[in-house]
Parts: C-alpha cells; sequence; structure tokens
C-alpha cells in the first residue's frame, strides 16, 4: 500500500476569512478512519501552522520558507506528495521549494486549476488580500513587499505554466499574464475537461522533467464544491476533474498535488470534503509505495 507524504498548511495568512487554518486538520481526522478502512493510499501527515510572533507579513514569510523545505526535500528525493491548504497563497512556498530542488527552473512546470488568475501584486490588487498574488510570485513579477514573502530565487518559466479553469479575474491581472505569454485556458472555452488536460500535461512533460498541480477548489462549479470563500459560477464539474485526474495520474513526472482554499464553515452536506478524499484517492491509487 503506498504511504503519500502529506503537508497540512494550517493556515489563513493570505485569504480574506478566519476559517482556512482548521482545513487540513478537518480533513486528517476525516480521512483517517476512511482511508485504514478501505485499500486506499495511506497519508503520512506532516502539520506546519504559522508562528506565533511577529507581523503578519513576517509570519507568511517564515511560513512559506518552512513549506518550502518540505517541498524541496520530496521533489529531491522523488517521493511523490500531497500538500492540503490553507489559502492559495501557501503556493508560494509549495512550488518554490520544488524549484529550488531543481538543477535548471525550466525543468519545472505547473497546471494551475483556478477560477481566479491570482496574478495581482500589491501595487494592482484592490484587496490586498495574498492568496490573490501567488501566480505574480512564481514568476518572479513583484513589488518589493511580495518578493520578501517568497522563499526563493528560481521561478517558473513563462511557457511552462499554464492556467486553467479561469472565469474571474481583473484587468491588471490579465495584462501581466498576457505581457508574459502565459497560456490561460478560460472556462467557457472547456468542452472536454479531460482531454484538456491530458493535452496540457503531455505538452509540459515534453519540455519539463518536473509537473506541478494546484487545485483551488473555486474551480469547481460551486454548487458541487460549495465550502470555498471566493466561489464563482459555471465552474467544471466535479465528476470531470476526478475522471481528468485519473487519466494523468500514472504520469511519472508529476511530483505533487496541492489542493487549497476549503472553507469548512462554508461547505453544505459535506459536498467539498468528500469531493477533497474522491481528488486524493483518484489521483494517489495508482502511485507506487
Amino acid at each position: 500500500m503506498a504511504i503519500i507524504q502529506t503537508l497540512g498548511i494550517a493556515s489563513n495568512l493570505g485569504g480574506p476569512l478566519n476559517q482556512y487554518s482548521n482545513a487540513a486538520e478537518l480533513l486528517r481526522e476525516n480521512i483517517h478512519y476512511y482511508a485504514t478502512e478501505l485499500e486506499h493510499p495511506q497519508l503520512q501527515w506532516h502539520m506546519v501552522y504559522p508562528k506565533r510572533d511577529g507581523t503578519k507579513y513576517d509570519k507568511l514569510r517564515h511560513l512559506n520558507k518552512t513549506i518550502s523545505q518540505y517541498t524541496r526535500y520530496w521533489s529531491k528525493s522523488n517521493i511523490p506528495f500531497l500538500v492540503i491548504g490553507g489559502d492559495h497563497s501557501c503556493a508560494m512556498g509549495i512550488w518554490s521549494g520544488v524549484l529550488q530542488s531543481l538543477k535548471h527552473q525550466r525543468d519545472f512546470g505547473l497546471i494551475w486549476l483556478d477560477a481566479h488568475m491570482d496574478a495581482h501584486t500589491f501595487f494592482t490588487s484592490p484587496t490586498q488580500n495574498i492568496h490573490g498574488m501567488p501566480i505574480a510570485a512564481l514568476l518572479g513579477t513583484t513589488d518589493k513587499q511580495l518578493a520578501h514573502l517568497y522563499p526563493g530565487h528560481k521561478f517558473i518559466k513563462p511557457e511552462n505554466l499554464v492556467l486553467m479553469g479561469i472565469r474571474s479575474f481583473e484587468a491588471q491581472e490579465y495584462k501581466l499574464l498576457k505581457t508574459r505569454g502565459i497560456k490561460i485556458v478560460f472556462s467557457d472555452s472547456i468542452n472536454d475537461f479531460s482531454q484538456n488536460l491530458l493535452s496540457v500535461a503531455q505538452q509540459l512533460s515534453l519540455k519539463t522533467e518536473v509537473i506541478g498541480i494546484s487545485i483551488d477548489l473555486d474551480f469547481v462549479e460551486p454548487l458541487e464544491a460549495p465550502g470555498v470563500a471566493t466561489p464563482v459560477a459555471h465552474g467544471i464539474k466535479a465528476q470531470e476533474l476526478i475522471n481528468a485526474l485519473k487519466l494523468i495520474s500514472h504520469m511519472p513526472k508529476i511530483a505533487g498535488l496541492e489542493i487549497s482554499e476549503f472553507y469548512p464553515q462554508g461547505d453544505k452536506k459535506n459536498k467539498t470534503l468528500e469531493l477533497m478524499k474522491k481528488i486524493i484517492f483518484t489521483f494517489y491509487d495508482r502511485k507506487s509505495p
């Protein structure tokens, strides 16, 4: 039976709501019995928490550095991993860690599944919420304050980043991404998500050595995943996501999966919690011990 190294991030420092911080712990408690009773991969949990003292920005900088140390080690050791956020600002730590593990930053590709572009900086963000900034940070397109929160010196090459499911964004974000030549697959242009995702993953596999997948749960249609802080209508159906992940789960270059922005207090009948479990077991059932 496979054992998957799993990092739980008990933080909402980058988001607008206070309730993200218990999301990973809730999933850990809920999934333990389920995985034990059924023949599913076992998750070996490691929990990280923000430090108690300092400003919000000091705490977030320290947290991202800690996160990056985990993913850097796992990536360098070729150990498949799972990360459960937390708000989506944790992606700065997760994927910068993978980048640091590689000799060349061009060897990393990232598939970003999200309703939002998350490509603001402090100069452009109308809310100043940092969960709307990780893409800008990962590209190295930052202001001084955002650069301070990013725990590394390697960045994603624009040609190796693909955003999918986008349907809510500001003009400044779109301009930044188009200027950098980022591939954006808007939600209303997706007819067959399984084939779309498979094609993107195959294309990245041809030009990179390591691929990461980042899922913001608001990527999914909110009627099927209501437990998110910033729901946007007309998302991808939950079963379409499951089917697509099953198609690519065997690909050897995929190093890790991140699931972020679970807002337990907004969930209804545990729909989002159950979806997270389906995502995890679908994706990792085929992984080797």
